[in-house]
């Protein structure tokens, strides 16, 4: 085993180097078994060295209604898994394709895509709970382990490769790392079919302890297999996890073990479905035609004409906000007092010129969710754009609390920071956003500013903790 003084000079070294470099001959030795090959304090290291490197390389949804959504629906299958951590980092991709993905140390992903091509959040959970299944086998560890013992692909590799293809970069996950490799590079990342089966029954099991419809799953899996089928490319997700007519089969069988579920499309939900639908399907002149058509379609009294009506006023608040207000009191109760309807609210009450109004729909909100991330979001924003720099470092502050590792957050601290005129805690915050997207020179150069404005303010104590800060990212790894 190696020891924790010496792990991260091996993961610095090891991670520095030139994909092409590693040899199978310079491995580093860390065990004989899955658990003693590499432990689970190396893949949370691991893990956030790749999450870094896949922000870096991919353009990322930091919108908060579908951050939030994504660690709920997680959170609900978690305490029902078998996984062995508690902390975790969840990320959404901007990409169109049907893709999900869990990375080992905790991150946990989807293309924002996937809600073109999942009918509820069954069928979601579905996919999440077969990739915590997964991470709880420690699948990741046991591949580096045969990879180790078969030959060339070095652990960078395997990583670079998994980070290409949750990018949405397949032909070079595969093919551009080491060229000749390619064909090896696949089989590794493709779990075994007994790996597939336990990921299957573990997920389904998940799934039905957690109150969701365990047929869900099979019926994913057959949209997925239809899926490839009608397509040049099949889904990336099935690219590593390869679906066949018998494990469909499978997978229904194994269903029936459990009572079937009514299935779930909240109001959030079908809102995230509608964005998506937004992104990437419906031109500009065709969006608001669109849900105002969906409008005629369903009832007043269905969740699927509340998100319609949200997703119109989402629409007009940038040109009309007058209008998306007028909307926005169409949605009926209960949708009309969801967070995301009281934070959509407030945004239309700033365009349109009242400050007060919108701010104080945030603050009688938050008392009965006051860890809810829209409303945080939307609070320090309205902060933001009311001048109120003051008030808006201490609520951006908050988030970084609550979020340390969201660099979105703390570029828009930097930015209030700067506007309050806290130019070393500016400089600071700068240097955590770009460290946490993976821009690691950048971040030193941003944390050295801060080092110095704190010490040429004659603040010896917040230079002295910057300098610790300083320290620790110098010493993270900054790429594989």
């Amino acid at each position: 085993m190696i020891t924790r003084s010496l792990r991260p000079y091996l993961l610095s070294a090891l991670l520095s180097l030139p994909v092409g470099t590693l040899q199978a001959n310079e491995l580093p030795a860390l065990g004989n078994s899955a658990s003693g090959y590499v432990s689970l304090q190396q893949e949370h290291e691991l893990g956030r060295l790749w999450l870094r490197q896949l922000r870096a390389q991919a353009t990322v949804i930091d919108d908060p209604l579908a951050t939030q959504f994504l660690e709920d629906l997680m959170y609900r299958l978690i305490p029902h898994s078998e996984v062995q951590i508690s902390d975790f980092e969840f990320v959404i991709v901007d990409r169109r394709e049907l893709n999900a993905f869990a990375v080992p140390g905790g991150i946990i992903g989807i293309h924002f895509g996937i809600f073109l091509h999942t009918r509820d959040e069954d069928e979601l959970s579905g996919v999440l709970a077969h990739e915590l299944a997964h991470l709880s086998q420690r699948h990741f560890a046991r591949q580096l382990e045969q990879a180790d013992r078969q030959g060339p692909l070095a652990i960078a590799s395997l990583l670079a490769s998994i980070l290409l293809m949750a990018a949405g970069s397949p032909d070079a996950g595969f093919a551009g790392l080491i060229g000749t490799q390619a064909a090896s590079i696949q089989s590794q990342l493709a779990y075994s079919r007994d790996w597939e089966r336990e990921a299957d029954r573990l997920g389904m099991k998940t799934l039905a302890a957690a109150g969701l419809d365990p047929y869900a799953m099979p019926s994913m899996f057959q949209r997925m297999l239809q899926a490839s089928r009608f397509n040049e490319r099949p889904p990336e997700f099935l690219l590593t996890h390869p679906v066949t007519e018998s494990r469909i089969a499978d997978a229904a069988d194994r269903a029936q073990q459990y009572p079937q579920q009514p299935r779930l499309s909240g109001y959030e939900f079908r809102i995230l479905q509608n964005l998506s639908q937004v992104r990437y399907q419906l031109r500009g002149d065709q969006q608001q035609t669109h849900f105002s058509e969906t409008l005629k379609r369903h009832p007043r009294s269905s969740t699927e004409h509340a998100a319609a009506l949200y997703t119109l006023a989402r629409l007009q608040l940038e040109q009309q906000p007058a209008r998306a207000l007028e909307t926005l009191q169409q949605i009926p109760s209960p949708w009309r007092d969801h967070s995301a309807t009281v934070a959509l609210r407030a945004q239309a009450l700033q365009a349109t010129g009242q400050a007060d109004a919108a701010l104080k729909a945030i603050n009688e909100a938050l008392p009965f969710s006051p860890t809810d991330y829209n409303l945080l979001m939307t609070r320090a924003r309205l902060l933001d754009s009311q001048n109120k720099a003051a008030e808006a470092v201490l609520a951006w502050r908050r988030l970084t609390e609550l979020r340390p590792g969201e660099p979105a957050i703390w570029q828009a601290l930097g930015s209030a920071a700067a506007a309050n005129q806290q130019s070393a805690l500016a400089y600071r915050a700068n240097a955590e956003a770009l460290f946490y997207r993976g821009q690691h020179a950048q971040a030193l150069q941003q944390m050295g500013q801060a080092v110095r404005q704190a010490a040429d303010s004659g603040d010896f104590q917040q230079e002295a903790a910057l300098k610790q800060r300083q320290q620790v990212m110098a010493n993270t790894p900054s790429r594989f």
